[in-house]
């Protein structure tokens, strides 16, 4: 198993676990989301990035960026978007 070079926690998940995490986010009250197409070209220059490892985890920040480029306030920590 692969282990996230920042935190040491296991960071190979799979769609099903992305998918929750997004899901439990949009879920919380009080949440303002990207539209669908900002959230498209974010995560658009995350997959090209070098600093994203296994397909979802920044290593600058640790967040997941599926969740992370959907939220309106969300941020790239390499400031790219």
């Amino acid at each position: 198993m692969r282990k996230c070079k920042r935190c040491g926690l296991k960071t190979v998940l799979n769609e099903e676990e992305i998918n929750k995490a997004v899901e439990q986010v949009t879920r919380m009250k009080g949440v303002r989301l990207a539209s669908e197409e900002e959230f498209k070209n974010r995560f658009a220059v995350c997959a090209e990035c070098e600093k994203l490892e296994y397909g979802s985890t920044c290593m600058l920040c640790g967040c997941i960026m599926q969740v992370r480029a959907r939220l309106a306030d969300g941020k790239c920590p390499a400031k790219k978007w």
